[in-house]
């Protein structure tokens, strides 16, 4: 009898910490919120531009920290077709920032300059290719990213704000890799 309680208790502890594994940051109940809005939300370009209550919730769902995972990492997450889909392994961390984990992915790559930008490597890259271009802009925000071919301004909330806000120093770099970041904007990778 103890053995079957035993077994009957390891199943449901092992069957929480996989369901917490798969809620990441969020509660069962918080990510079936997320669950079920998740087709209409994951087609916003930005976390800050979603209507939760046009989706029948007062507010994003999880806590301060939960909401900034999400935030922070936006552009790669919503690509997931389902919310389900999410390996929160690689955003468990809070102090882990994306930049982070590609550094550790292309850690022997010679191009060093998304390293120590608020970028992802993808990110880096889109914006590399078409800096020739954008640094013409009077203003970040005046820049037609539908015209450059891409669906939306590259990098998470982070990145788009340092760019923004110190837009008029950062277009004088020749090269988007020439861009000391934490010179001009302050940013330190994490």
């Amino acid at each position: 009898m103890r053995l079957a309680i035993a077994v009957v208790l390891g199943l449901m502890i092992g069957t929480a910490a996989y369901a917490q594994g798969r809620a990441g940051p969020f509660t069962g109940h918080e990510a079936e919120q997320l669950s079920e809005v998740w087709p209409q939300i994951r087609e916003a370009a930005h976390f800050e531009d979603i209507n939760w209550s046009a989706h029948g919730l007062s507010r994003a769902p999880g806590n301060s920290e939960a909401q900034r995972i999400l935030s922070d990492n936006w552009s790669e997450l919503r690509r997931e077709q389902h919310f389900s889909d999410i390996d929160w392994a690689d955003y468990s961390d809070a102090r882990s920032s994306q930049t982070e984990r590609y550094a550790r992915a292309d850690s022997d790559s010679l191009d060093e300059g998304y390293h120590n930008s608020p970028y992802t490597h993808e990110q880096f890259d889109e914006m590399s290719k078409v800096w020739s271009k954008i640094r013409q802009a009077a203003r970040y925000d005046d820049i037609n990213w539908h015209g450059l071919g891409l669906a939306a301004a590259p990098g998470g909330h982070e990145a788009r704000r340092l760019t923004s806000k110190y837009w008029s120093e950062l277009r004088k770099a020749a090269q988007f890799e020439d861009i000391n970041w934490q010179a001009t904007t302050g940013y330190h990778a994490r």
